[in-house]
This record gives C-alpha cells, sequence and structure tokens, in this order.
C-alpha cells in the first residue's frame, strides 16, 4: 500500500521495531517529532538483520512475530515526509526504496489490535541476510551490546 497524503492524515500510530525505538540511535529522531509512546507490542513478521540495523518482512508462515513499539504521531502528515526520508522510502518509487512504508496490525501486549504504520524492508534489498530468530532487536542487540546505526 502506497500511502497518500489524505491517507497518511487518517493513521497517527507508527510501529518501530529497529532504531528508531527508544533506548538507540535514531529515536531522538522520534522525539523531536513529539511523537508519543502507546505500547510495546508485535506484528506478524521476520526480523533480518541488515548489519548496522534491521529490516522487516511480513510474516511467510504463521507464528513469526517481531516485537518492537507503538508511537502516536503528532503531526502525521509532517512526521512521516521526516520518516520518510529516514527510513529510504520514495513514494513515487516505492521499488527502488529500502524500505517501505505501509499499514499494519500490531498486537498490543495486552492482546488490543491497533492499525499503525510500519516501514517494511523493500524488495531491493537482496543477498545474504540473517533471520534474528526472537524477533526482538532490543534484545538481540542489547546481546550485542549495539545501539544500531541507520534505520528504524
Amino acid at each position: 500500500m502506497i500511502p497518500g497524503p489524505h491517507t497518511a492524515a487518517k493513521c497517527r500510530r507508527l510501529f518501530v521495531y529497529g532504531t528508531l525505538r527508544r533506548g538507540f540511535e535514531l529515536h531522538p529522531y522520534l522525539s523531536s517529532l513529539g511523537a508519543r509512546f502507546l505500547a510495546e507490542g508485535k506484528v506478524a513478521a521476520e526480523l533480518i538483520d541488515l548489519g548496522r540495523y534491521p529490516g522487516a518482512r511480513p510474516a511467510g508462515r504463521r507464528g513469526k512475530w517481531v516485537r518492537g513499539e507503538i508511537f502516536r504521531l503528532r503531526q502525521p502528515a509532517r512526521d512521516l515526509r521526516v520518516l520518510d526520508a529516514l527510513e529510504g522510502f520514495n513514494p513515487g518509487a516505492p521499488k527502488r526504496s529500502e524500505f517501505v512504508r505501509a499499514a499494519a496490525e500490531v498486537i498490543l501486549n495486552n492482546g488490543a489490535r491497533q492499525h499503525a504504520w510500519i516501514y517494511w524492508l523493500g524488495a531491493r534489498i537482496r543477498g545474504a541476510t540473517c533471520r534474528i530468530a526472537s524477533g526482538d532487536y532490543a534484545a538481540w542487540a542489547g546481546a550485542r551490546g549495539s545501539t544500531g546505526g541507520s534505520h528504524g
């Protein structure tokens, strides 16, 4: 789904699973936009180690989850333009983008379900990648002593 400005204004939530999470290198971008933490949750996906940051792809099989955090955006249209640039997403050329923004269903830790924007790993990423089996970048990076590089 390629969101237009009208659609972007309707969804105020963003799910992050990598270096945009609290305590990681790119989280100050969310803070500077005035994004407010809402809850922790998970999406049906698999998490890929891309070196300095992770990427997520929708799960092809049941039972795979990526854990992360959901935030409320203060000014969605403006905030998403900033985040699109940070994530390497070009709405006019999604097939050439490193990450692609789309809507996803997030299951919160209390079992509630909400829709939020997410940046999925784009199709242009190919080659050797390693799956992060736990689906939790924070736990995985903590075990490695890393807070990430770029992207979220």
